[in-house]
């Protein structure tokens, strides 16, 4: 199987000038009459999405990106908005779960003391209280779980998606790689059976 496709400016190796001819000729029938990327962000991509498109719009140098790869960017910044989201709500529920923990903490205290005074209507309240801050509790680290269920998934999407467009440096690293002899003799009979 063939590897990823690198630009004729980032191939490194002897390149016969028959070889360098056709990724040239590859290269500019993947940009001619294929319109370049849009510049400014789609009008449906909001907040963490649309800034990473800006970013990256302006980041992506030579890399050989046109407008028909725009749904995958779009695809990659929506999940990467996404990202963006679960992280913050992870983070209040980082926040929140400690505070509950000590108001737990402190309703059992107050629960062992009305113990020591027999008196059942406190006693009573503080049960029920105890009870609400626990399921309160546990419903906020479910919450949490789950948000941490999907950042993952955000995660490897992105990722997926990053490799794909060439947005990270393994990508680009791979695109930079001389091929190897078995490599060639590989595309040599991949190419002529």
């Amino acid at each position: 199987m063939a590897g990823k496709y690198k630009v004729l400016q980032m191939s490194k190796g002897d390149l016969t000038k028959e070889r360098q001819e056709a990724k040239l000729h590859a290269e500019l029938m993947a940009k001619d009459g294929i319109p370049k990327l849009q510049v400014t962000p789609p009008n449906h991509l909001q907040g963490a999405a649309k800034q990473e498109y800006k970013r990256i719009v302006t980041s992506i140098g030579k890399l050989p990106l046109r407008n028909l790869d725009r749904v995958e960017l779009e695809n990659y910044c929506t999940w990467y908005g996404i990202y963006k989201d679960i992280s913050i709500r992870i983070q209040k529920y980082a926040n929140s779960i400690p505070e509950f923990e000590k108001e737990y903490e402190r309703t059992q205290r107050r629960l062992e003391a009305a113990r020591k005074d027999s008196d059942k209507e406190t006693l009573e309240k503080l049960k029920q209280e105890l009870k609400i801050v626990a399921i309160s509790l546990q419903t906020l680290e479910g919450k949490r779980d789950d948000e941490i269920k999907h950042l993952d998934k955000a995660t490897k999407n992105i990722k997926g998606l990053a490799s794909d467009l060439g947005l990270n440096v393994n990508a680009r690293m791979q695109m930079n790689m001389p091929k190897t002899e078995a490599q060639k003799n590989d595309s040599i009979i991949d190419t002529f059976g």
